[in-house]
C-alpha cells in the first residue's frame, strides 16, 4: 500500500509544486531554446576557477546556428562540466561515493565470474554499471551546489542506517527480510519525507532542500547497494532456500544479485520522489514565517 501511494500521489504532488512555482511557464512556454537552458545549468556547475571557461561556452553556443547544432554543443560542454572533479569537500564526497561504487560492482564481477553464472547476468552486471554510472553524474551535479553536499550525505546515512535498523545487519536478513506495513511506511514516507523538509529548512531554501533529497537518495542507494551485494557474497548460495533461484546454488546467486538491482532502482526513485515533495511543503511553510521587524530606531 506505500508504495502504491508514492508511485500515485507524489508525482501529482510534484507537478503541483512545480505549476505553483512558476505558473508562467507552463502557460507562456519556455522563452529560451533548450541548448541555452542546459548549458547554463552546466556552466551554474562549474567552480569559480572555471567559471571564465563557462562564460566562454555561453558566448560560443550565441554563434552558433542549427537546433541540432547548438544541443551538439551543449551537450559536449555539459559532459565536460560533469566530469570536471568538483573542488573541496565536494570532491572528497565524489570520491568517497566512486569508492563504494567501485566495490559493489568489484564484488558483482567477482561473484559473477565465480559461481560462473550466465549471459543474462553479465548484462545484468552492465545494467547496474550503467545506472550507478548515472548516479555518480548526478551525484557530481548535486555536491557542487552551495550547503548540499553536507546534508544530502548525512541524509544519505540515515536513510540507510534506517533502513539496516529494521530490516537487520545480517547477511541473512538482508536476502530474506521482508517488511511489514508500519515499516514500509516508516522507510517509505517518514525517512523520505524528513529528509527533504530538513534540506529545506537547513538552508531555509526549498531548491537546496530538494537538492538534498535527490543527493540522499543517490548516496542511500549506493550504499545499500554495496551491503547487500557484499551480503550475497558472504552468503553465496547458502541462507533460506530461494525458490525463484530454482534452489540451486547460481540461481540464488544469481536471483539475489538481480533484487539488489531492482531495490537500487526502486528506492533511489522513492527517497528522491517523497523528499522532493516534502522539501516543496516545508518551502511553503519558510516562506510564511515571517521575518521579525525591524526597528527604525535602531537603524539610525
Amino acid at each position: 500500500m506505500p508504495f502504491f501511494i508514492v508511485f500515485l500521489v507524489t508525482p501529482i504532488a510534484v507537478a503541483i509544486a512545480l505549476y505553483r512555482r512558476n505558473p508562467r511557464r507552463f502557460l507562456d512556454g519556455p522563452t529560451e531554446d533548450a541548448p541555452l537552458r542546459l548549458l547554463r545549468w552546466a556552466v551554474s556547475l562549474l567552480s569559480p576557477q572555471r567559471a571564465e571557461w563557462g562564460q566562454a561556452m555561453l558566448g560560443e553556443l550565441a554563434h552558433l546556428d542549427g537546433r541540432w547544432r547548438r544541443m551538439r554543443f551543449a551537450f559536449g560542454c555539459t559532459g565536460a562540466a560533469l566530469t570536471l572533479p568538483p573542488w573541496g569537500r565536494a570532491a572528497a564526497g565524489l570520491w568517497a561515493m566512486i569508492g563504494v561504487t567501485a566495490a559493489s560492482l568489484a564484488l558483482h564481477a567477482g561473484l559473477t565470474v565465480d559461481y560462473r553464472l550466465g549471459a543474462g547476468d553479465w548484462i545484468a552486471l552492465a545494467v547496474v554499471g550503467t545506472i550507478c554510472v548515472g548516479y555518480l553524474l548526478g551525484a557530481s551535479a548535486l555536491l557542487r551546489r552551495p550547503g548540499v553536499a553536507l546534508p544530502g550525505l548525512l541524509g544519505g546515512g540515515f536513510a540507510t542506517l534506517v533502513g539496516l535498523g529494521l530490516s537487520g545487519f545480517t547477511a541473512v536478513d538482508q536476502v530474506s527480510f521482508i517488511p511489514k506495513p508500519w515499516q514500509q511506511w516508516v522507510t517509505v514516507i517518514a525517512v523520505p519525507a524528513v529528509i527533504g523538509a530538513a534540506g529545506t529548512l537547513w538552508r531555509r531554501d526549498p531548491a537546496a532542500g530538494r537538492r538534498v533529497a535527490r543527493l540522499a537518495a543517490l548516496s542511500a542507494g549506493l550504499l545499500r547497494l554495496l551491503y547487500a551485494t557484499v551480503a550475497v557474497a558472504v552468503l553465496g548460495g547458502g541462507g533460506p532456500p530461494d525458490q525463484d533461484g530454482g534452489f540451486t546454488v547460481r540461481g540464488t546467486v544469481s536471483d539475489r544479485l538481480t533484487n539488489n538491482i531492482v531495490d537500487l532502482a526502486v528506492g533511489t526513485l522513492i527517497i528522491a520522489m517523497v523528499g522532493w515533495a516534502a522539501a516543496a511543503l516545508a518551502g511553503y511553510l519558510v516562506r510564511r514565517t515571517r521575518t521579525p521587524a525591524v526597528d527604525p530606531v535602531q537603524e539610525v
